[in-house]
């Protein structure tokens, strides 16, 4: 792969790990309370936190894997997808382990766009926020280990 795009995949995977960022500072705000305008605003913050994985996946699919399928069940196929490595093109992004937590963020994600903010309920929520810096910090972490791998892997083929 040309450095010059492997740099460019590098830099927006790294905008999209600082917006995670800002997410773990807002949900570490709003975690203690309990009102519908705390519930809508968590269900927001969990939201974007799946956008954000979603994003790098994409930009991973696209610009190393060479695409992804455009199915009904897309979302669910790329997140998997990035547990698998392929030979010769790149390591596992993630875990298996990780990708099964992450799928209920997804599970959710599709929630909070089809319902109407008043209808979100407090356990599914403080489930998922509870385990949010969790499993943030994990997505984060195993995502830059792929980027070292990656990177390494660069190096020797000079």
């Amino acid at each position: 792969m040309d450095k010059g795009i492997l740099k460019g995949i590098f830099a927006e995977i790294g905008k999209e790990l600082d917006s995670l960022e800002e997410l773990r500072k807002e949900m570490a705000e709003i975690k203690s309370g309990d009102s519908i305008i705390l519930r809508r605003s968590m269900g927001s913050i969990l939201h974007d936190f799946y956008n954000c994985c979603e994003r790098i996946f994409k930009k991973i699919a696209l610009d190393i894997n060479g695409g992804y399928e455009d199915t009904e069940k897309w979302h669910k196929a790329l997140l998997f997808k990035m547990t698998i490595p392929i030979k010769g093109v790149r390591p596992a992004v993630i875990s298996e382990e990780l990708a099964a937590e992450l799928d209920e963020y997804l599970s959710f994600r599709h929630v909070f766009r089809n319902i109407y903010g008043f209808e979100l309920k407090g356990e599914r929520i403080g489930h998922l926020a509870k385990k949010f810096d969790k499993a943030s910090d994990r997505f984060i972490k195993e995502v830059k280990k792929f980027l070292a791998i990656v990177s390494k892997e660069l190096k020797k083929t000079r």
